[in-house]
This record gives C-alpha cells, structure tokens and sequence, in this order.
C-alpha cells in the first residue's frame, strides 16, 4: 500500500521490539523497548531521526521516543502506551480486542496468500532447458521466442528453441554464421521459417540417432486437449520437447564447428547444390538469410566448388535411378546443373583474380561480422 508500517512483537513485560517499514517494505529501523539486556537482545540504538520523520513530526516527540524506549524501570505495557500516543494510535489491541471495537478509528485489513502465477512457456524454456544448454555453452536469448544461443569463435551461431503452437509446442534448430546479410532472431517462427527446422527436417537429413522417430516428434507436443480426452501439463510438454530435442537436432548442431561443416550443412538441408552468391555483395539478391557466402572465406574455394560438384553430380545420378527418370530428364537435370557450376565458378574466379572485387567483398564480410556480433550482444548472447 506504499506506507509506513509499524510491528510490535512483546516478548514478556519487560522488553517489546518495534520495527518501522519504509514505504518500500524495507526494515528501516527496530527499537528495543524495555530491560533487552536481561533477554540477552541488547539494545537496538537511538531510534533514527529520519527513518521516523513520516510519523514524528518535530525533536521534542523523536527525544520522547527515546526515553520512552530506555525506560527499563516500568512494565513495557507502559512504555508502549507512552510510544502509540505519540503517533495517535493503540498499539496494545489484541484480537478479542480488535473484534469487540467499531469505531471509525479502527481499520481492520483481511489479506490472502496470492494465487501462485502461471508459469509461462518462456519461464519454463529458460528452467528446463536452462538445467540441460547452458553447461553447454548456450545462453537464453532476450528475444520474442524462447529460444538458447551458442557462439563458436564469434562465426557460427548454434540456436535451440520453442514455438508455441497454442495447443502444442513445436521445437527447432537452426544454424547461421556473422556473415549473412541479416541475422534477425528477435522474430516470429513465421518470419524466420526459411531456416528455421523443426524435428522432421532434422530427423530427414540426418540419422545420428537409432530411436524411432514417432509420436509428438512428428505431430508436436501436445499440453492440453489430448486425444485420450486427458491433459498435459506445460511442463510435462517442455521436458518431452527437451527430450527430443537432444536427440535429434543437438547432436546435428555440436557436429557443426567449421565454416565448411555449416556449408555442407547449408547445401543438404536448402538443398542449394553449388550456388555462389553473385558480386558485388551489397547488391545481391540472395536471400538474407543464406550463408552461402562463407564459400569466399575458404582457403581454396575453387578446390571446395570442384568437390562439391563431384558429390553432387554423385547424388543426382542416384536420384536418376531411385526415381527411374528418362534419358531426356536426365539430359535435362545435368545440363542445368553444369550451368550453375560454371557460373559458380566463374563468380569466384573473378573474385580471386579482381584485387578491388576481392578487397569490397572481404571488407563487406567483415562490416556484417560487426554488425552481427553488436546484435549478438543486444540479445545477451555475448
């Protein structure tokens, strides 16, 4: 109620104590009335002038507080009767006392233990999942989704997070690195569902782990309404979406600590082949999000594009036979994807033997990693 409050507990008829709560509720001062000494409490002090102005106006009533306390010669009934007529009001009132009296002077407050809050998705993200990330190496992020962040060598960002469906949690991991063009965590599942995947994208594109892939995995998990005509609670849900998620997409994650591991990361679950991003990057048209242009980070990025077109030619003619394409299907696909490696290729060629194509692009890459890194720390990631 934001005022100052008085407690009297008596001990015996000799010694009381009295404390005075600010308006804040803080213990702003405690006076000891009567003979402490003999109860071993000792005492307290002169009572602060200052702590006491709200209810003793002027000196000649705080130096009346004063003797009034040390006067260990009387029954503290006394004393107390002397110390409530200075601030007008009966400290001495017990229960059958309070309930016999109507007077206007009396006002009799009823309080309850408030209701236990809620706990919300977040609060229980940040508690569950908190206990299984954050030796790890993860942070929760102070963005919209409840979500944990880990940083590898200020380049590749590890994400880990809950989406609230309403009737059932969907989780999903995510990898991005400080070089992408937008690096945007404080945004809805919607917004960011280019990159970020859930449980089945995991699950499709890596089989890390031998556990059948069933139930809430495929469907979500689910804290209210079940089909049994049960309930879940939302804790229950977090720690089964706990489960899975260490299961399927951690693993995945800590397998990803190079810039290459995330470009084959990259390629197999956007499914971008060998696409290089076009000069000059400022100008771009690739999608935000895609960190494709790691590739011009490499050592020897023409070595990595001649191995990835390897692989990839490998992967398209087991395709080919999986889904019985024609010989005219198959001219097709490999023609077109021999055009985007010698574009790829030719992108990158320029960006090695073009000095000033070389310099602008590095110096962009690094005025992102900056630029990226300062989000990072305003989401208390670092």
């Amino acid at each position: 109620m934001k005022l100052p409050c008085i407690t009297e507990e008596v001990i015996d008829s000799d010694v009381a104590i009295l404390k005075l709560f600010d308006k804040t509720g803080e213990n702003a001062d405690t006076i000891v009335v009567g003979d402490g000494e003999s109860y071993g409490i000792g005492k307290a002090g002169e009572p602060d002038p200052e702590c006491w102005k709200p209810l003793l106006k002027n000196r000649s009533d705080i130096e009346k507080l004063i003797a009034f306390s040390n006067d260990s010669d009387v029954f503290v009934e006394d004393s107390l009767s002397k110390i409530a007529a200075l601030f007008g009001m009966d400290m001495l009132a017990d229960q059958d006392e309070l309930s016999a009296r109507n007077d206007e002077m009396t006002v009799k407050l009823s309080f309850k233990k408030a209701a236990a809050k809620k706990p919300t998705l977040k609060s229980l993200v940040k508690q569950i999942y908190g206990e299984a990330l954050e030796p790890l190496g993860f942070k929760m992020a102070k963005v919209r989704l409840p979500m944990f962040v880990r940083v590898i060598n200020d380049e590749i960002i590890h994400i880990i997070g809950v989406d609230d469906m309403k009737s059932h949690l969907r989780v999903f991991g995510a990898i991005a690195t400080v070089y992408r063009k937008e690096l945007c965590l404080d945004g809805s599942f919607r917004q960011n569902e280019g990159w970020f995947k859930g449980l089945t994208d995991f699950y499709v594109n890596w089989h890390i782990s031998d556990k059948p892939f069933e139930g809430e995995c495929r469907s979500g998990f689910r804290y209210m309404d079940l089909e049994d005509g049960g309930f879940m609670p939302l804790s229950a849900a977090v720690k089964n979406a706990l489960d899975a998620t260490m299961t399927w997409i951690y693993p995945v994650l800590d397998n990803l600590k190079t810039l290459k591991d995330v470009e084959d990361y990259d390629n197999i679950i956007f499914n971008s082949d060998i696409s290089i991003i076009s000069l000059p990057l400022n100008k771009s048209l690739a999608a935000s999000y895609t960190d494709t242009v790691i590739k011009y980070l490499f050592d020897d990025p023409l070595a990595d594009l001649e191995q990835q077109y390897l692989a990839t030619l490998k992967r398209i003619d087991e395709e080919n036979v999986r889904y019985h394409r024609t010989q005219e299907e198959v001219f097709q696909r490999f023609e077109r994807y021999e055009q985007r490696y010698n574009e790829s290729r030719k992108t990158l060629q320029m960006f090695l033997e073009d000095e000033e194509t070389r310099i602008q692009t590095l110096e962009e890459l690094a005025r992102r990693k900056e630029h990226n890194l300062e989000l990072l720390r305003k989401y208390k990631i670092l």
